[in-house]
């Protein structure tokens, strides 16, 4: 490892002479991704050259600075334990624990165990979970297990899903969502969450009613969680305002669409490509090859083991629908008038019939069939709707 400490900045320049307290410097645009993360073999992280961090260390703040490239197995850095776990974000650190930097790895989103967050400071993320096999040319097409795009060779590229560090799932100071939530992998730019959006802490509603604003309640995006619907209460407005309340949004469709690119279409009959087999009775837990009882990644009888897409986002297709940003005009009728729907003292709309505006929804829910994929979308519905099979999946911007 080629970290090293500078306490006095002034005749070192190799990193743009830093000062004391000031920002991040890198040569790159980021400076922590996954080597060869097309080829799936291992999980070693890279910390590219030119990297210079401040760290405060209770007194003063030092930097530390990286000259070299150099490699790293995050599970050989872990706080506790000696293998990464599947399911789980990861905060990598820079620690000064005995006063020489080093990079520890910890489940532990404010400082690793052994430290303090004088002694250490939060450089990246990443998340250890399935990984669908895409083309190593920049453009993220699934692959079978013989490297033809959307081919059938061998393994078929639709079941081609195998388990790591997720590529882009890795942020660093300099490249990072808006905000620090767990579960976000990169799409094109934006953030997205990786599952669809589950409770963290409970909602209520000001006055007792769904149609008002959010009272209390914070969502989470992770493995193995049951998805938040209208059966806790939320509908298209709510989920909006709950997600700004947390520095997150709602996706466009257009960003649902490349996010949700490369997922499986659902089927009649079986749960492999999502939980949309026809018989199905209701929501349940996010992610692949999960336990429909447990929660728990289950290799032998999980569902959905191939429900992810091209850019790791799982269950696009069934579980839950999810409630998109975008809006359109349902033409039934021209009788056009104000409209008293939008909840008490919540104003009104103007609008052809009552129920005359529409919120995109996508992926279709449980019981949905082939009627569920990466292009699904549905503009039947009024974003006042509290609807107990749709939910949603949150985004954030870059930083």
């Amino acid at each position: 490892m080629s970290l090293t400490l500078y306490k006095d900045l002034v005749d070192d320049c190799s990193v743009a002479c830093i000062p004391e307290s000031g920002n991040v410097k890198s040569v790159k645009a980021a400076f922590l991704e996954k080597q060869n993360p097309f080829e799936y073999d291992a999980d070693i992280l890279k910390f590219a050259e030119g990297v210079g961090i401040p760290i405060w260390n209770g007194e003063t703040w030092i930097q530390t600075i990286n000259r070299e490239e150099f490699t790293f197995d995050p599970a050989s850095l872990l706080d506790t334990g000696n293998e990464l776990e599947f399911g789980v974000d990861y905060w990598v650190y820079i620690c000064l624990d005995g006063g020489n930097p080093e990079i520890v790895v910890s489940k532990n989103e404010s400082f690793p165990d052994g430290s303090t967050a004088a002694t250490s400071r939060k450089i990246g993320h990443f998340y250890y979970g399935s990984i669908r096999k895409v083309s190593n040319d920049g453009l993220w097409i699934p692959i079978d297990s013989a490297g033809n795009k959307f081919g059938s060779s061998g393994t078929k590229w639709q079941d081609n899903v195998t388990v790591g560090i997720v590529p882009n799932s890795i942020w660093d100071l300099k490249h990072k969502p808006k905000i620090s939530h767990p579960g976000l992998v990169e799409v094109n730019g934006i953030w997205m969450g990786a599952f669809q959006a589950s409770a963290e802490e409970a909602f209520s509603f000001m006055g007792g009613t769904n149609s008002l604003h959010i009272k209390s309640g914070k969502l989470a995006t992770k493995y193995g969680a049951i998805p938040v619907t209208g059966s806790e209460g939320m509908n298209q407005f709510t989920f909006n305002e709950i997600a700004h309340k947390q520095g997150l949004r709602l996706p466009r469709y257009a960003e649902w669409l490349a996010g949700a690119f490369g997922s499986p279409q659902g089927e009649d009959g079986s749960n492999n490509y999502g939980w949309t087999k026809t018989t199905n009775t209701g929501r349940t837990y996010t992610g692949v090859g999960v336990n429909t009882s447990t929660g728990k990644r289950d290799t032998a009888n999980g569902v959905k083991p191939y429900a992810i897409s091209a850019y790791n986002l799982h269950d696009c297709a069934g579980n839950v629908a999810e409630w998109t940003s975008d809006y359109s005009i349902r033409q039934d009728s021209t009788s056009w008038n104000w409209q008293d729907v939008l909840g008490a003292g919540m104003g009104q709309a103007y609008l052809p019939f009552a129920n005359g505006l529409s919120a995109l929804i996508c992926g279709d829910n449980w019981f949905s069939g082939v009627h569920c994929g990466p292009r699904t979308v549905f503009a039947n519905y009024y974003p006042w709707y509290v609807n107990t099979g749709i939910g949603a999946r949150l985004a954030c911007d870059a930083a």
